[in-house]
């Protein structure tokens, strides 16, 4: 796996979708165009600015009403941003009317990853992954195994545990998306293009900040 895509999305939140719809997006969400020409890559509705803890919601705040959308992927576009870790399955639902859409993500600070697939509205699979605060995995398992799951540990990178090489599954998330044919050289280039930047409607970047505010009981 390149380095430079294993690093980018070892802490994202993405969606993937159909080229075909992409047309439709800002219309089904009621997004608000902010630029079309920014980098995808060190995009700083992405990065983190912060340095240390005590402003880090301030920091996550700033961001978390908008999303980015990438260039063409093979036939799909990423949609990413901060907000899909608390809206993923709404806004998955809402994106999957009339397609299958995927959602993704890793979070290797906290030791989670999690993929999921919606059809109809509907959620027709799920999975997620992480390490609790005593260090135990727990897991969601929900629906049918895609078949874009079979195989997926052969692309990811592999770590030595006890002499022994074997998958790093934090990574699984990208392995299934190699298997739909979006490979890491594609979305190395993908991310040195150009992309788009929307801003969430009031509605839903309201939702997720109330949503934020009471996970730190605020």
């Amino acid at each position: 796996m390149n380095e430079q895509v294993q690093e980018y999305f070892s802490c994202a939140d993405w969606l993937l979708i159909p080229a075909s719809v992409r047309k439709d997006v800002a219309d089904i969400l009621g997004l608000t165009l902010l630029s079309e020409n920014e980098q995808w890559d060190n995009n700083p509705i992405l990065c983190t600015t912060y340095e240390n803890a005590d402003n880090y919601l301030n920091d996550l705040l700033l961001r978390v009403d908008k999303i980015l959308i990438s260039s063409v992927i093979n036939g799909y576009y990423i949609v990413e941003g901060k907000c899909l870790r608390y809206i993923y399955e709404t806004l998955g639902k809402r994106l999957s009317a009339k397609c299958g859409v995927y959602y993704f993500s890793i979070d290797l600070w906290e030791y989670r990853y999690a993929y999921g697939y919606y059809e109809r509205s509907q959620e027709k699979r799920f999975y997620c992954a992480e390490l609790d605060a005593t260090g135990n995995l727990q897991e969601e398992d929900r629906g049918s195994v895609l078949s874009c799951e079979n195989d997926a540990e052969s692309h990811i990178p592999k770590v030595k545990i006890e002499d022994e090489q074997v998958p790093n599954s934090w990574f699984l998330p990208l392995g299934i998306m190699f298997n739909l044919g979006i490979m890491d050289a594609e979305i190395q280039q993908a991310l040195s293009k150009l992309c788009s930047i929307y801003m969430l409607n009031s509605t839903d970047a309201k939702m997720i900040k109330n949503i934020i505010t009471e996970k730190f009981g605020l």
